[in-house]
């Protein structure tokens, strides 16, 4: 078995068949899928039964989080190959292909990803697209933005038996970025290998975006812990603009989710603290256009100037929690 697919499953029978019929109909033909039903109550294991797809096979536990649902899959699984996919997503028809063809051009990555763009609850085009050029060694870059899209994802097993799967801190906080902290964990030991296509349409509705930015900035602060524990001076300098980021981003849930211009332009203050030249970046001062907008004109006037925010890139958000 070359590849195996991880879907963790949560009452996601909404839109897994359009994501499922994306994977059983993929070029590459060399794979399995392995749905993860996270404690769900739709009987997964009886709809996948009557698809009649030796391929497709389901295993269960108790609600446990996406993170855990992934890992047990990975335990699970037979390929070489773990690729991800989130039950709501949509994979081009030769995303296997490209992705197996970038890692067999590149045997020693730890990571294969590929660009994706964004799609409506309808599966209607955003306009949105995600597409860096990361590749080889790319740590220091992934501290600072996430490019990778869980469901453009595809990881060696041998590599997550090395380095470990995806944390589980849903205990700590009930929105978490467990995927980035892992493509960071990869990249301190493994070269990235990138398919520069979009491969993947990724889902966007209101039950997989986070509106608890408490929550994500504990999970953005333990990130930040996590990734510069014990580095070396060189890679401690990356601090700041990794910092900086996070700040940008929690600026952004601030004022997108909790409509707080106060707050945004505290983490604003912030991220330009941690990183001086920060205050160039468009999406420095489109956030601290927009909250002063919220507070000085209202809601009106916020939108108003929303609406010329058309393809700000907001990375790092965190979807999909269970």
């Amino acid at each position: 078995m070359r590849v195996s697919v991880v879907i963790p499953c949560f009452n996601s029978l909404r839109w897994l068949p359009q994501t499922l019929d994306s994977v059983l109909t993929q070029s590459f033909d060399d794979f399995e899928v392995i749905l993860v039903d996270d404690g769900g109550s739709d009987d997964l294991a009886a709809w996948a039964g009557e698809l009649g797809d030796e391929r497709v096979r389901v295993v269960r536990q108790d609600n446990a989080g996406v993170s855990a649902a992934r890992n047990l899959g990975v335990t699970a699984a037979a390929g070489e190959l773990i690729a991800f996919c989130d039950s709501d997503d949509l994979w081009v028809r030769n995303l296997l292909a490209l992705m197996v063809a970038a890692f067999d051009r590149m045997p020693q990555a730890g990571l294969i990803y590929g660009h994706y763009d964004v799609i409506d609850s309808e599966g209607q085009p955003t306009g949105r697209v995600e597409a860096y050029d990361f590749e080889g060694d790319v740590w220091e870059q992934l501290v600072t933005v996430n490019p990778v899209a869980t469901s453009a994802s595809m990881v060696p097993k041998a590599v997550l038996d090395a380095v470990g799967g995806f944390q589980v801190n849903r205990d700590r906080f009930p929105i978490d970025v467990e995927d980035w902290e892992l493509w960071i964990r990869i990249a301190d030991l493994y070269p990235v290998a990138l398919v520069p296509e979009v491969i993947c349409h990724h889902r966007r509705h209101e039950s997989n975006s986070s509106n608890n930015t408490a929550s994500l900035e504990l999970a953005y602060r333990n990130l930040l812990e996590e990734v510069f524990k014990n580095q070396d001076p060189q890679r401690m300098a990356m601090q700041g603009a990794a910092t900086a980021n996070v700040d940008l981003i929690l600026g952004w849930h601030s004022l997108n989710d909790d409509r707080d211009a106060d707050a945004a332009l505290a983490y604003r203050r912030s991220a330009v603290r941690h990183q001086p030249e920060r205050w160039r970046d468009p999406l420095c001062w489109r956030l601290g256009l927009g909250a002063s907008a919220l507070k000085y004109g209202g809601e009106w006037t916020y939108n108003l100037v929303r609406s010329g925010f058309s393809g700000f890139r907001l990375v790092g958000r965190a979807d999909h929690t269970h």
